[in-house]
């Protein structure tokens, strides 16, 4: 009819559920490709085949292998903190905060140990360095330095500079997991939970504090 306009639809929902789906199902392949890899030596081909899906879906939904990459770290980086956060977030003593991040921690890392040794691979530091590039991460040392910061306030942690044990803490935790998950059959999540809050403990004073208590 003469002077009548269209409106223009955007995608169909249809469409955009099909375009995350194949975003998601491209992370999960990528994400064992550069685990097994290395960034460096893997080929967007192979992240296509590991998928099962065409070159040009993978291309479609990241435009290089750098974005796919970086796509990678911050999706992981929202799970990982989402995961963290209650933990850090929470009002109970700054101790029982430590373990159950810790807990919480190591439960999303040996489910994605692919992710873990994407990030071991390139030699990214999960304290300083590349965490810098990632909002997630970043998000999560800020919520390790509060707890930090309300150990020290409540007499928990030796007093010392809490984005400095924040960031210790950090590392501790990345070599330490490592350590444990590339050795062969890592133990329980339990005992390796146990090691890991053993060794914060003692980067953040806390025998050192019950001794003088």
């Amino acid at each position: 009819m003469p002077g009548t306009t269209r409106m223009r639809r955007g995608p169909s929902r249809a469409t955009e559920a099909r375009a995350r789906m194949y975003r998601d199902l491209v992370l999960d392949a990528a994400e064992r490709v550069f685990g097994a890899r290395g960034y460096h030596e893997s080929r967007m081909e192979e992240v296509a085949a590991e998928a099962g899906v065409s070159l040009s879906t993978v291309y479609g939904a990241f435009p290089s292998k750098r974005e796919l990459f970086e796509a990678l770290h911050e999706a992981r980086g929202r799970e990982f903190l989402a995961q963290l956060e209650p933990a850090l977030r929470s009002t109970e003593a700054p101790l029982t905060c430590l373990r159950r991040a810790v807990e919480a921690f190591v439960t999303y890392l040996v489910g994605h140990r692919d992710y873990l040794r994407v990030d071991l691979r390139e030699g990214r530091s999960w304290a300083i360095g590349d965490v810098q590039a990632s909002r997630a991460f970043q998000a999560g040392i800020d919520l390790w330095t509060r707890l930090v910061q309300r150990g020290i306030e409540e007499g928990v942690f030796c007093p010392d500079d809490p984005r400095l044990m924040a960031t210790t803490a950090f590392a501790i935790m990345q070599v330490q997991l490592a350590c444990l998950l590339e050795g062969g059959e890592p133990p329980s999540i339990a005992r390796i939970s146990e090691r890991i809050t053993g060794q914060l403990e003692r980067a953040l004073g806390v025998a050192r504090v019950r001794s003088e208590t």
